[in-house]
């Protein structure tokens, strides 16, 4: 029997007459890392868009304290602040032990992060391996630098009804179908909304899938630029066609605007995660009734290319508390708190080791089942390289997205745009 399954097991077993403190208490006398006398630990993380997350994640942070003895602090920011405040931290030295954070910042302050590969080998060990998406963005130079925690799934939502007067029976899986269904929504009323804003989630989602799928990459192989190609201006043109059949207002839309569209009934179709699907369950019933979500479509390059956000935990370098930390991570994606997060997230959050795959959540609900493979087939916004400094960069001020939005919106011509954006990353690139 896999270790991974019997530690689930095991975790079964405790059964609901023992409490989750029963059970951290028990862990705690058996876990690796020597919790330094009097710890305490500063943990900044980004606003929840759901409250059951954060909700079972603070449950779990005290029952982490109460078997412990280390009392952790949780701040709560906005999430479009976390990358400058964990540079500011790293820079000067002081500020949160532990930083829960999105995509490839750590890469951008690898060298003043604790290594925690020792952490991630435990973790695999008993529920692993880990997602490749998750080796990607954990590691640099073959040392771990972070734990990615889980994988926010991005799909398409979309109302059926209006799908199916727009004159299709299901959801098309190729990027022509998508232009051809989205232009139907937009002549009976009903546009579709991607965002070309600086949305860290939805804009770079939508934007470096649609670069992928026309076979578009940041780099090539050996890390050189190469975003200027005839692929990239596939894409352009691609979108350049898209645009017109859009919402208007989508070229500022943050990631909050397009779940505020669909649930007023304005916006029939775009990329997020399940929060939209879980509000409207509470708030809007039959929105919910008549809603789906699907993979994003398959364009011109001929196989999947999903982004969706990876959230990873950081430790700081300079915590006095470093045993303390890995333990409180280590912690918190063990079984059974962690296939509980999952559980109450509602399809939110994805495992990111494929030992916790068959949690219930993903048969619970077939619109929330495709969540379930959200880490499969993303790619790390470096492909086809693996994330380092420039590809983090990059990322981070919003290169593929405003060379998207420069083209739509008219600003500059696509082979304009494309030319600076292959000018821009090759002035990053030279800088490491």
């Amino acid at each position: 029997m896999p270790p991974t399954r019997r530690h689930l097991l095991q975790a079964a077993a405790i059964g609901p007459a023992a409490s989750l403190l029963d059970w951290s208490r028990t862990w705690a006398a058996d876990q690796p890392f020597a919790v330094e006398k009097g710890a305490t630990l500063q943990l900044l993380r980004g606003s929840t868009f759901l409250p059951a997350e954060g909700e079972t994640t603070a449950a779990n942070i005290a029952a982490f304290s109460a078997a412990t003895g280390v009392q952790v602090k949780i701040e709560n920011v906005n999430q479009d602040d976390l990358p400058s405040k964990t540079a500011l931290a790293a820079q000067v030295g002081s500020g949160p032990d532990i930083i829960w954070t999105q995509n490839t910042t750590a890469h951008l302050v690898a060298d003043k992060l604790l290594d925690v590969t020792d952490v991630a080998n435990r973790l695999a060990g008993k529920y692993g391996p880990w997602y490749q998406v998750c080796i990607d963005y954990g590691t640099q130079n073959g040392r771990w630098i972070c734990i990615p925690i889980f994988v926010v799934g991005s799909l398409i939502n979309y109302r059926i009804s209006w799908m199916h007067q727009a004159g299709f029976d299901t959801f098309p899986t190729t990027t022509d179908g998508l232009l051809k269904l989205c232009q139907g929504l937009q002549r009976i009323g009903h546009p579709a909304g991607f965002s070309f804003g600086h949305a860290v989630n939805d804009a770079n989602n939508f934007n470096y899938w649609l670069l992928w799928a026309f076979g578009g990459k940041v780099t090539d192989e050996k890390g050189v630029p190469a975003i200027a190609s005839p692929q990239t201006l596939a894409a352009l043109a691609f979108a350049k066609e898209l645009y017109p059949t859009l919402i208007p207002g989508v070229m500022s839309w943050m990631d909050i605007n397009n779940n505020r569209a669909f649930l007023a009934g304005e916006c029939s179709l775009t990329n997020n995660g399940i929060s939209i699907y879980t509000q409207a369950k509470k708030t809007a019933p039959d929105i919910a009734a008549d809603m789906d979500h699907a993979a994003m479509p398959i364009g011109p390059a001929g196989v999947p290319t999903a982004q969706n956000r990876v959230d990873p935990m950081v430790i700081l370098r300079y915590t006095k508390y470093p045993q303390a930390a890995k333990a409180l991570i280590s912690f918190l994606m063990e079984a059974p708190q962690y296939p509980k997060l999952i559980t109450n997230s509602a399809g939110f959050t994805t495992q990111a080791l494929k030992g916790f795959a068959d949690n219930p959540i993903w048969k619970s609900d077939p619109k929330i089942a495709p969540f379930g493979k959200a880490a499969e087939d993303t790619r790390a916004v470096s492909w086809p390289q693996t994330p380092s400094p420039p590809s983090a960069a990059v990322f981070a001020n919003f290169i593929v997205v405003d060379m998207f939005a420069a083209t739509v919106s008219g600003t500059l011509d696509a082979k304009s745009a494309m030319q600076r954006a292959q000018q821009q990353i090759e002035r990053i690139y030279k800088k490491a």
